[in-house]
């Protein structure tokens, strides 16, 4: 039995067989599923950040995005609370680009 190295080269072999017309419906449901495994968590992870960004808007009656530009033109000060938003909205966003990608709602490469 072969071993692959990596989980990505798996995944790049699988892409190559694909473009080639390789069709099993097996690989199929496999791969929707690790999708959807994946999709599921990170929707959970968003509802997080979001619940969390939501209570800091509140609290200092702002918006996340009104905040982040602010925060990188320097206008806002280090402050733990300041710091923690920006990495919260930063993972946020990260998030839910990988949603998109998950969804195939961003534009193919």
């Amino acid at each position: 039995m072969t071993t692959l190295s990596s989980p990505l080269v798996a995944l790049r072999n699988l892409e190559r067989l694909y473009e080639r017309g390789f069709r099993d419906r097996l690989t199929d449901t496999a791969l929707l599923r690790v999708a959807s495994s994946q999709a599921a968590r990170d929707e959970a992870v968003l509802r997080d950040l979001e619940r969390d960004l939501s209570e800091l808007e509140l609290e200092y009656e702002m918006p996340s995005e009104e905040f982040f530009q602010r925060w990188q033109a320097g206008e806002i000060a280090d402050t733990a609370d300041f710091m923690d938003w920006n990495a919260l909205y930063q993972m946020a966003r990260e998030v839910r680009e990988r949603l998109e990608l998950l969804r195939g709602e961003a534009e193919a490469v």
